[in-house]
């Protein structure tokens, strides 16, 4: 026997439906003859869900002859690839147009292992520079410091150099030659290097003249540092 609500087979002499429950024993009423609920079929193999609308295929997509068609991904899909793919460097074109130009080689070792090397740097490599303060402190101490343009470390060396040879005291037995960057910097350092002449300095048995030289600001890492005796 079919049960008149949802159509389910149950035995003949069932009072309920083994399927919704209902009570077989009881009539059905004329106007509640439409609200059968639809027996269940179990899907058929390759059949879509019910309630769920059947997966097309993607759309065809015109291709030239020879052309293969990727075929298309979940964004999900396409994330995990770009995350899994190297990043790619894109050029800038502003770096290249306004990257500084290469520093120049020094005409000699740099450091320098002696004093004529040291001097071997003047011609080529001393720049124009500004005298913003020449001062003699207590203890024969002359403090000098100049301005000049940012350069190579062995042109800043160069230039150290050209200017204690014209502006020092020589009745001063300690000369520091200051380089910054511009004239109104704060006086509390150097930031384009810095040169420092001691007198009579004695080495063992003998005495000498010392030449102490750093380039940059003395703490940066790529800033030289160099010492030189005179006899």
């Amino acid at each position: 026997m079919r049960c008149p609500y949802c159509g389910g087979l149950n035995h003949d002499r069932a009072a309920f439906c083994v399927n919704c429950g209902r009570d077989l024993t009881r009539p059905l009423p004329p106007n509640n003859q439409a609200q059968r609920q639809p027996q269940y079929q179990p899907a058929r193999p390759g059949a879509a869900p019910q309630g769920r609308p059947a997966s097309t295929p993607n759309p065809q997509v015109y291709r030239a002859p020879g052309q293969t068609v990727q075929p298309q991904t979940s964004r999900a899909a396409s994330r995990q690839r770009l995350a899994s793919s190297p990043a790619q460097e894109v050029a800038n074109p502003l770096q290249s147009t306004f990257s500084p130009p290469p520093a120049p080689e020094p005409p000699g070792p740099f450091p320098p292992h002696t004093m004529a090397q040291f001097e071997a740097l003047l011609p080529t490599g001393s720049q124009a520079y500004e005298v913003v303060e020449n001062s003699v402190g207590d203890g024969k101490k002359q403090t000098v410091r100049i301005a000049y343009a940012g350069c190579a470390g062995w042109q800043q060396a160069a230039t150290l150099l050209k200017a204690f040879k014209e502006q020092q005291n020589g009745k001063c037995d300690t000369i520091i030659i200051q380089g910054v960057l511009s004239p109104r910097q704060d006086s509390s350092g150097f930031t384009n290097g810095q040169l420092q002449f001691n007198r009579n300095v004695r080495l063992g048995g003998s005495i000498n003249n010392r030449y102490i030289v750093e380039t940059g600001n003395g703490f940066a890492i790529d800033s030289i540092r160099f010492v030189l005796n005179e006899q």
